[in-house]
């Protein structure tokens, strides 16, 4: 069989130097080229990012320092910024932040305008959920709605006089003057296309703003910077860094790359700097479907492994399944790396963060908190403020306690701004400051030796001995929570998260440390979503719609084991997004983060179908696909 779809084809390692020259072309003051740069994966998207800035920094780094003004660069996660502050100077001409941070320090302080943005859409979506409890039918949805009402009314209620807003990145505040992440990004971009002088004030303190991981940035935020470039062209240069084929979070432009604005200049990037040719050949075959991109493999670049692992779905002890697929692709491969569980080279790929826990045994917590649909899209997300004080403050806390690191204990203490080391507390104690808290250490440190502790346990010393602010929605949980004094104005009511939480706190505490250690990314196991930008020797992919339990993916579908519904063959039909094609772009994204082998295991209900799709899709040859009967 002819290998043209198997292995990419190889060009020289500088065949895109020529992009950067380009990009940098674009990068004279009033030059009006600003610009969007394709990167597929392992292209050096980062890298060319660096390269911008580090001509920027030569070019402008005296005069912009003089005149007060920056570069901005924007991304779509902490991580991503903390990579490229990393790789750039530490230079006070660039302002590197995440996108919700850049569009809250424009709109902070505009309070009057927030209200006023406030009390212009909550009728509307007031209105709405009002119409759908009249159509609605009794139930757990219809109180929903019923709560959701009682809040907008407040809302609108507590809006009548002026107020001062916040914003809490990690979701801890939840008073009526904290704006959410989403809100944040809704008053910036109708902020920043009817408010002129925001615009102004933006070009003239950023006249370049780069955007990392455009095609997942928000598409109304993308637009509202495409407006800003049409309107002061003369003043700023605009750049967009991404790949379309990786978009896998909700929210992004669809059509970015399809449609650009008018005079805006587009660069390619077509190598692949990262893998073997036969992994960066299936990527192309997968986007053959998709935007038929291509990249090359670097001159040089060894063929490398893809197998693919077809087994039944029912009746296999899976962690055991999958150790075994790990030991015969170190056989196929020579590689010893694969049984390696504590490798940083090697990771294995979940669709869901649950599978994660029951590998790694904090499913019951897991469990348990995913009952309420509204901590469970937050803690998937890593975003849920309680579970991250359990993991973030009171486990380092508790770490430090059993092993007595005294100033370790102390620094979390003052971080986190503990009750016991308030001016009045150290005041009462003038003899020795320090002895309400050391006695409070005491008391937790007898409740914490103990291993069967439960997360209950922790949270009743930690608010009896007030060692730490208790997070508003864990105070009901601990006698006397009235005295801590530290409940917000008001706060949304939600049963769901109560109940959750409530089973929840009655688990064994420790689990919170495998799963510190997985959300810290210090475990071989990832999720198919949070590995984007990663890259690693060796990859195991783990396809799991049943134990996943997902709807927004199907890999039973994309592989032919299951057809698709008719809801979505007429979304299709019609030319809208489906399950299939976000399904498509996450496995180009895990299938494209090896660099040397990949195993893509694929638990179906079908082999044979998957069988015969990945061969007739030119996924596959024959010879790569191992059925469970076969491993060794």
């Amino acid at each position: 069989m002819s290998e043209e779809y198997f292995l990419a084809e190889t060009k020289s390692e500088d065949h895109d130097n020529s992009v950067d020259s380009s990009i940098q072309e674009c990068l004279y003051m009033g030059s009006r080229k600003s610009f969007i740069t394709f990167a597929g994966a392992g292209s050096g998207k980062t890298y060319s990012l660096k390269k911008a800035l580090d001509f920027l920094r030569v070019h402008y780094c005296a005069d912009f320092s003089r005149q007060g003004k920056k570069i901005a660069v924007v991304t779509f996660t902490n991580n991503a910024a903390d990579e490229i502050k990393d790789r750039i100077e530490q230079n006070p001409i660039f302002a590197v932040s995440t996108i919700h941070s850049f569009c809250w320090s424009t709109i902070a302080g505009f309070n009057e305008d927030i209200r006023k943005w406030y009390l212009e859409t909550i009728p509307y979506d007031l209105a709405q959920v009002e119409d759908e409890e009249r159509r609605g039918r009794a139930g757990k949805a219809s109180d929903a709605r019923k709560r959701t009402i009682i809040r907008l009314i407040e809302k609108i209620e507590w809006l009548a006089e002026p107020r001062t807003f916040v914003y809490d990145p990690n979701g801890v505040n939840s008073s009526q003057n904290s704006l959410s992440h989403a809100d944040v990004l809704k008053i910036f971009s109708n902020f920043l296309t009817t408010k002129p002088m925001m615009a102004e004030v933006i070009v003239n303190k950023f006249p370049f703003i780069f955007i990392d991981e455009s095609q997942d940035t928000n598409k109304d935020v993308v637009n509202s910077f495409f407006e800003l470039q049409k309107a002061k062209s003369e003043k700023i240069v605009i750049g967009l860094f991404g790949d379309t084929m990786q978009r896998i979070f909700g929210g992004g432009e669809v059509e970015l790359g399809k449609t650009k604005p008018n005079g805006w200049k587009t660069f390619n990037k077509e190598m692949n700097h990262r893998s073997a040719r036969r992994i960066v050949g299936l990527g192309n075959q997968i986007r053959s479907e998709d935007d038929g991109r291509y990249q090359y493999a670097k001159d040089g670049s060894a063929e490398g492994y893809v197998r693919y692992f077809l087994l039944p779905r029912d009746n296999l002890v899976k962690p055991d399944v999958e150790e075994k697929i790990r030991n015969t692709m170190a056989e196929l491969t020579g590689d010893v790396g694969w049984t390696d569980t504590e490798s940083k080279e090697t990771a294995i790929l979940l669709l869901e963060h649950k599978m994660a826990s029951r590998r790694l045994r904090f499913d019951e917590l897991w469990d348990r908190l995913s009952e309420s649909p509204k901590i469970k899209d937050r803690i998937s997300e890593g975003d849920n403020a309680e579970l991250n004080f359990f993991s973030d403050i009171v486990f380092p806390l508790v770490d430090a306690s059993r092993e007595k690191r005294r100033a370790d204990l102390m620094s979390i203490l003052r971080n986190n701004k503990s009750p016991l080391l308030e001016p009045s507390v150290l005041n009462d104690n003038k003899d020795d400051p320090l002895s309400p808290a050391r006695a409070a250490e005491h008391a937790f440190r007898g409740v914490i030796s103990n291993d069967d502790v439960s997360f209950r346990e922790v949270l009743e010393v930690l608010s009896q001995q007030k060692l730490l602010r208790i997070p508003e929605k864990l105070q009901s949980f601990v006698s006397g929570s009235g005295d801590n004094g530290f409940k917000e104005e008001t706060s949304e009511e939600d049963d769901s998260e109560i109940v959750a939480w409530a089973e929840a706190l009655e688990t064994d505490f420790f689990q919170i440390r495998n799963y510190k250690d997985y959300a810290d990314g210090n475990s071989i196991f990832r999720t198919h979503q949070g590995v984007k930008g990663n890259e690693f020797e060796r990859v195991m992919v783990v396809m799991d719609d049943d134990e996943a339990g997902g709807f927004l993916f199907s890999y039973e579908q994309y592989f032919g084991a299951k057809e698709i519904s008719v809801a979505s063959q007429k979304k299709l039909n019609a030319g809208e997004e489906i399950g299939l094609d976000r399904t498509r772009r996450l496995f180009y994204v895990t299938s494209t983060r090896a660099k040397s082998s990949l195993a893509h295991v694929i638990y179906t209900s079908d082999v044979s179908k998957v069988k015969e799709c990945l061969l007739s899709k030119k996924f596959a040859r024959e010879d790569e696909i191992i059925e469970f009967e076969d491993l060794s």
